[in-house]
């Protein structure tokens, strides 16, 4: 059920949390003779141009829990931005979201390929093997593969950031919560068109457009595009960014309880791609010299024992890194209105070609094809009663052929794996109003899930010849049950509180190894008290959520020793994903807006986290058996079967206690931006935004030089807008301090124990302009 968004007549504080200990403020009645807030828009965003006219905030649509619904009556904790957001700050990869939201943390790994983290729950996953822990969905579609979140962000209609497990709704690798990205659509009423060029440091060469045609009164076709090409941030010039994409939609409304989108999609990256650096950098004064860029390999050379620094199988990054990767898809979205409730279908093809050599420092080149196939069906039921219901099933199956060879240091290992992944899951979840204030809700989805692989492993060590590898060949099935109930009720018209307890479930799978070797699905409960708000004659937003994570068996992936099948050499480090335990998530997320005029909009938002492992142990793989280089107690494993070969040693690592990694314990994003008016109707509007954020661990050593510290970053722009608003021009500067962010790192010669430490950074100040034309 819809409820309406009225003029505020109460103002509500704060709320109690279970864990987390709040106080619930009395609300306090202020009475008001307010003018109505405008009403919500279907779509992008709801009543934008109406409100840029006063000094009220506007109404945010969002499909959240798949139905429209204001962003304020939504029980859950959802961040959106819109499209024209998304332009403003910059936003051109899944990666820039960091700065925009302070819950989320995106970091680029090998390949590009992002790792996504939502209140610290997130997964590195380092090859074909790893999945994350939050779901990214592009227009209703599941993106299976990491790399494939790539390419997105042009002609957005908005982001959906949700919190949280969506163990109901989502269900696949949603334990961590989910990122909705939605383009805009065909529109049958109107002829229009928009392209916009953004030129800056760097080479940077921008465009994208659109056009949306009306065929006809039931019929519209929608094309829009971009294409990037700017020089790597890095001196050797990696971490540049070069792509190509176009999406093709087409909308089909032949009567008026049928509607029917066809769309298809396609995404070419190239370039060098991504590179990483020493952590501490080999020149402080210079953070961004290239992995190839003879004084980084000097600074590499000289961190190698004594004894291997002229070992001729030791090599440093080169020059000749490069990513050609294509991704591609098509899909439907039907949909029929009943009298009683409106049918939704999502048939779904994606393909994803990944082919690139990076360098972390030593060489790790993949080649990998995936093919996923998807279904979607919902039955929502349409407005009115007391009872508002949802039901679904879900089909998913993909396969994945893979080829990945990590030349590190003086041992190259070799996987040829072939990965299959078929899931089945059957969901619902119902709403019900006790009374006009008060609605009980309550969700579940079962899932059956099945993994098989057949993989070919080696790995050879101190050896030129390549790796003799062996088979294996694996099936196993996992089903679970995730479920949610949650209550809300409205305190006064624009206050909404609502608790929620929902679960989340991640299935387990394979990690290269000659031996029987699984990982075991992960888990997490969450419990969630909020309240949102709008005061002041809908000037003021404010919107709070206290949130308390229980988490068990997380899946993380690392260097750890792995069986190669050979008895002269039983173990090589390979990046392997293992469960580690249970750890603890609380904190609290404050999101605000005022209005203050109808030219000045002031944004803060702040997000608490105590992030915590209650029991986190695991292994260390030593070549030469020296002791590992962590952070954490540690001690000679016992019991390994077949044991190490001398000197070689294995070590049990107990980071129980320790923080999460790539969860800060605050962050924030302060926002202001005013409006000059001229007279004959342009405007020149000034904005400035701040993301500060705490000190953070980037790695799961937990040394002290993988602390990526405290900092905060400033973006600028100036924009003017015609008075036709047919044109707008913008000039920027994103982090004007020009500070250097760890997003992520590792220690790639760990096993050998000299210590080394390299890192992914984010970019370096960047600056422009941006000029859009509008028809």
């Amino acid at each position: 059920m819809h409820r309406i968004v009225r003029p505020a007549t109460a103002a509500v504080a704060l709320m109690l949390t279970p864990g987390v200990g709040l106080a619930l403020l009395s609300s306090t009645a202020v009475a008001q003779s307010a003018a109505p807030a405008a009403p919500a828009a279907k779509g992008a965003g709801a009543s934008a141009a109406a409100a840029a006219e006063t000094n009220q905030l506007e109404d945010i649509v969002v499909t959240a829990e798949r139905r429209e619904q204001s962003l304020q009556n939504a029980p859950i904790a959802v961040s959106a931005l819109g499209g024209a957001a998304l332009k403003d700050a910059g936003v051109a990869d899944v990666s820039d979201l960091t700065r925009s939201v302070p819950s989320v943390v995106i970091a680029p790994a090998a390949g590009g390929v992002p790792q996504v983290y939502v209140r610290g729950i997130g997964t590195f996953a380092s090859n074909q093997y790893a999945e994350q822990s939050v779901a990214v969905n592009l227009d209703g579609i599941y993106i299976s593969r990491p790399a494939g979140a790539n390419g997105f962000f042009y002609d957005i209609q908005r982001v959906e950031v949700l919190k949280g497990p969506q163990g109901t709704l989502y269900g696949r690798n949603a334990s961590g919560g989910a990122l909705n990205v939605l383009p805009e659509t065909p529109k049958l009423d109107a002829l229009s068109a928009a392209a916009t060029l953004d030129i800056g440091n760097y080479d940077l060469r921008k465009g994208d457009a659109y056009v949306n045609v009306p065929l006809s009164d039931k019929a519209a076709l929608r094309a829009s595009g971009m294409v990037i090409d700017r020089k790597g941030y890095l001196t050797d010039g990696y971490n540049d960014d070069q792509g190509q994409a176009g999406r093709l939609q087409l909308l089909l409304e032949p009567t008026e309880d049928w509607r029917v989108r066809l769309s298809g999609d396609y995404y070419h990256r190239g370039g060098k791609g991504s590179g990483q650096v020493q952590y501490p950098y080999a020149d402080a004064d210079n953070p961004w010299i290239g992995p190839s860029d003879p004084r980084e390999v000097a600074a590499y050379y000289a961190g190698l024992p004594a004894a291997s620094a002229h070992n001729p199988l030791i090599s440093n990054a080169k020059s000749d890194g490069f990513i050609d990767d294509q991704f591609w898809g098509t899909h439907a979205e039907i949909n029929h209105d009943f009298s009683f409730a409106t049918l939704t279908v999502i048939p779904a093809y994606r393909e994803v070609h990944e082919d690139y050599l990076s360098y972390i420092p030593s060489a790790f080149r993949v080649q990998s094809d995936a093919q996923q196939k998807s279904v979607e069906a919902r039955l929502a039921s349409r407005d009115g009663g007391p009872l508002t219901w949802l039901a679904g099933v879900y089909y998913f199956t993909e396969d994945v052929a893979a080829n990945q060879d990590y030349d590190h240091w003086v041992q190259e290992t070799v996987i040829d794996s072939t990965l299959t992944d078929e899931t089945v899951a059957a969901f619902g979840q119902l709403t019900y109003a006790l009374t006009d204030s008060l609605r009980l809700t309550a969700g579940g989805r079962f899932t059956h899930e099945e993994k098989t692989q057949d993989t070919q492993f080696g790995t050879a060590t101190f050896s030129p010849a390549k790796p003799t590898l062996s088979t294996r060949a694996d099936d196993r099935i996992w089903n679970a049950a995730t479920w949610k109930v949650g209550v809300d009720y409205d305190l006064a018209p624009q206050s909404l509180l609502y608790a929620n307890i929902g679960t989340g479930f991640k299935a387990g799978g394979f990690f290269a190894s000659a031996g029987p070797d699984t990982f075991n699905p992960e888990h997490l409960t969450a419990y969630s008290i909020g309240v949102k708000n709008r005061f002041w004659d809908n000037q003021v937003q404010l919107n709070v959520e206290a949130f308390d994570y229980e988490y068990r068996d997380q899946q993380i992936s690392y260097l750890a020793p792995s069986l190669t099948g050979v008895s002269s050499f039983p173990y090589a480090p390979v990046f392997v994903t293992q469960n580690v335990g249970r750890s603890r998530i609380r904190g609290l997320e404050v999101e605000g807006r005022w209005k203050a005029t109808a030219q000045d909009l002031l944004t803060a938002n702040v997000q608490y986290i105590d992030s915590r492992y209650t029991s986190f142990t695991y292994s260390y793989f030593s070549n030469f058996g020296a002791p590992p280089s962590v952070g954490c107690p540690y001690s000679v494993a016992t019991g390994a079967s077949p044991a190490p070969v001398p000197p070689s040693a294995i070590y049990s690592v107990n980071c129980s206690g320790k923080p999460g990694t790539n969860a800060p314990r605050w962050t924030a994003n302060l926002g202001y931006e005013h409006e000059f008016r001229f007279a004959d109707g342009s405007g020149l509007t000034a904005a400035a935004d701040m993301y500060l954020s705490a000190s953070y661990y980037t790695a799961y050593d937990y040394l002290a030089k993988q602390v990526q510290g405290g900092y905060h970053m400033t973006n600028l722009r100036l924009t003017y807008n015609a008075a036709d608003d047919l044109w707008s021009v913008t000039g920027y500067v994103n982090n004007v301090e020009n500070q250097a962010v760890v997003s992520t790192s590792f220690q790639p010669n760990q096993a050998f124990g000299n210590g080394l430490n390299y890192a992914n950074i984010r970019p370096p100040r960047t600056y422009g302009v941006r000029a859009t034309v509008r028809y």
